[in-house]
């Protein structure tokens, strides 16, 4: 009985500690959240916050061009000054004179142009991300304003050049194309909901480029599913692009996909049937395919190729002029700089006889990027 008695009185013992250990701990769970929201806020008031430094608030004197103190300075002075900022491509010091625009004068008739026009300072500063949501700003709290269709099309123009190369000089377009589908939705509606704005038709070029650009994409996941003999998964993404990317410069090379994907899924119909589409569609692709390769891999073009899309024709000479423009078209870094170094809107064709005048290039060139300074006509000065 009585070693029953203290194995008992052992047992209690037990199950007393236990329930003070789960009370202390649940007491240190809450002093450990109750420090961790102390530390939070804390944190939180002590560190820096962009946005006051563009609250127009900041301690920082500001001074225009000619170097003198807008402290007491109206809104109408203190606008102009920061558009004489930015079209003198200071954007960085236009930033902060925007921002006292929009906070010391909300109300007033240069506060939503303010605000329109810091769209493009964060663009031409390069922090794409800052001119997105500046432009998303705009948008939704002055969906009426006449200039809204500019907003779109920086918007546009900003997700398009999210997707440039990075610190490695690697191709984007092999990695991720998000932010050039959100390119494409920002064009389509400026194109949909604005077709007689002045920037509709730079829109529908960037949009041209994109559906190219794209198009590529979805074609070297085609062919990375045939080398790895995946061939129902390239044969599907083949027919996506042939569906959803007519038009497109990948086409041609996706219906060969698609070809050879049947023909070794054992489909002869539908491989014939690829077959005669891309003959019928595209014959000068099929009669001019090698030496469209050799210079797309910077060759020195034997002759200059017909229109992809043309009737059969053999190609042309090339002349010694020639012979330099059609190199420096087939490369992709002469394109890009070339195209680049024009104003949207004012692009150069590609030399005559080019791959990418005939239709032939996939994907190499690029839009002409659009000049910042290009602004809307401000209307302030009306009542």
């Amino acid at each position: 009985m009585t070693r029953w008695k203290h194995h008992r009185y052992t047992f209690d013992l037990f199950c007393i500690s236990k329930a003070r250990i789960n009370a202390l701990g649940a007491c240190m769970r809450q002093i450990v959240l109750a420090l961790g929201v102390v530390a939070t806020l804390v944190l939180t008031g002590c560190a820096s916050d962009k946005g006051i430094d563009e609250s127009g608030y900041s301690k920082k004197p500001l001074v225009d061009r000619q170097g003198k103190k807008l402290k007491s300075a109206d809104a109408k002075r203190i606008y102009d000054s920061a558009r004489d900022y930015l079209m003198h491509g200071q954007p960085g010091q236009a930033l902060p004179l925007y921002a006292e625009v929009t906070a010391r004068f909300p109300f007033s008739k240069y506060a939503p142009q303010s605000e329109l026009e810091t769209v493009a300072a964060h663009y031409q500063t390069t922090d794409y991300d800052q001119a997105v949501d500046a432009a998303d700003r705009f948008i939704k709290q002055h969906p009426r304003n006449p200039h809204v269709d500019y907003a779109y099309y920086m918007r546009g123009l900003s997700n398009y050049a999210r997707n440039q190369p990075g610190l490695l000089l690697a191709n984007p377009d092999k990695r991720n194309v998000v932010y050039l589908k959100q390119a494409f939705n920002d064009f389509s509606l400026l194109v949909k909901n604005y077709p007689d704005s002045v920037y509709a038709k730079d829109a529908q070029l960037h949009m041209i480029d994109i559906r190219n650009r794209v198009a590529e994409f979805d074609l070297r996941i085609a062919e990375y599913y045939q080398k790895r003999r995946a061939y129902v998964a390239a044969a599907r993404r083949a027919e996506d692009i042939v569906t959803n990317y007519q038009g497109s410069t990948a086409v041609p090379r996706a219906l060969e996909v698609m070809e050879s994907a049947y023909l070794k899924l054992d489909q002869p119909d539908l491989a014939e049937d690829t077959h005669a589409l891309l003959q019928t569609s595209y014959p000068n692709y099929l009669l001019h395919r090698d030496e469209f390769y050799r210079q797309q891999a910077g060759d020195k073009p034997n002759y200059k190729l017909p229109a992809i899309d043309a009737p059969p024709a053999p190609g042309q000479p090339v002349s010694d002029d020639d012979s330099d423009d059609d190199t420096g078209a087939n490369s992709t870094t002469d394109a890009a700089t070339s195209s680049t170094s024009q104003p949207a809107g004012n692009q150069t064709s590609p030399a005559s006889g080019s791959s990418e005048d005939s239709g032939w290039s996939l994907g190499s060139g690029r839009i002409g990027t659009h000049d910042p300074r290009r602004l809307p006509e401000h209307d302030t000065d009306s009542p």
